[in-house]
Parts: C-alpha cells; structure tokens; sequence
C-alpha cells in the first residue's frame, strides 16, 4: 500500500513538473512569484519596517536576484503572446514578446544594479537607502512597461 502510493506521488510531481515546463504562462508565473516573494514580501516589508531586518534574508534574496535576473528575456519569447492568462490578475501585453532587445537591456541593468549594490547592503539604513530606487528602476518600471491588470 505504502508502495503504491509512493508510487502514485512520484508521478504526480512528475506529471506537475512535465506540465510546468510545457505551460510557459505557468514557469513565467512560477519565476515571477518567487521574485515577489524575495522583492515585496521580504526586502519591501522590511523596507517599510513591517519585517525585522535580517541580513541572511537579505542576502538570499539579492542571490536570488543576481543568479536569476539573466533568464527574464527567456520567460517573453518572441511570438509567445497569448494574450490574458486565466486565473491570473495580471498578465504581459503583446509588446512584452516583440521587446527582446528591450527586456534584455532590463535584465542587464537589474543584474548589474543588484551587483554594484548587493556589497553595500549590511543594515537596514542601507537597505533603506538602496533598495526602493532598484525596485522602482527595474521592478516596477518593467511592470508599468509590461504588465496589465486583467479587467474583470
């Protein structure tokens, strides 16, 4: 019995892994929350002093963002617009696919941006000071290039 539903788990995570990677609207979404995670749910809310400052989060979440920044071209490929994505509140605009040029220039600049910064970030003074004009600079200003907000 034990077997059998261990069995039946593993092809279930593997069914669940095999339709994520054939889902670009699900790998794109996937990607995208775990930077939401690290960006407004940890470093923002410390920012905002609504989380206690901890440096190993921080340091996690600017890893994050140096190891991966790289891959957002990746996740817009030319021609893959499908227009609104169901069960999701914000979806990307059809430019988003024709900007590769665009959003690799965004990329560099938010690997470089994190890179020349992440050093200097050891205090939540710092943080304070650093964070919100990458956040604005890359993040949100992608986002307002972007990203729309489905209409109900």
């Amino acid at each position: 019995m034990v077997r059998a539903l261990l069995a039946l788990a593993a092809i279930a995570v593997g069914a669940t892994v095999v339709l994520a990677q054939s889902d670009p609207n699900a790998v794109r979404k996937e990607f995208m929350k775990t930077y939401g995670k690290h960006a407004y749910t940890t470093l923002n809310r410390m920012v905002r002093d609504r989380m206690p400052y901890d440096q190993a989060k921080v340091d996690e979440a600017l890893a994050h963002f140096a190891a991966t920044a790289a891959k957002i071209p990746s996740l817009f490929p030319a021609g893959g617009y499908q227009g609104p994505v169901p069960d999701s509140n914000y979806y990307a605009v059809a430019k988003t696919f024709e900007s590769q040029n665009d959003l690799q220039a965004r990329a560099g600049k938010f690997a470089k941006d994190i890179a020349d910064n992440k050093d200097k970030i050891k205090d939540l003074a710092a943080l304070k000071a650093i964070w919100p004009d990458i956040n604005k600079n890359n993040c949100d200003s992608c986002h307002e290039a972007y990203r729309l907000r489905r209409q109900s």
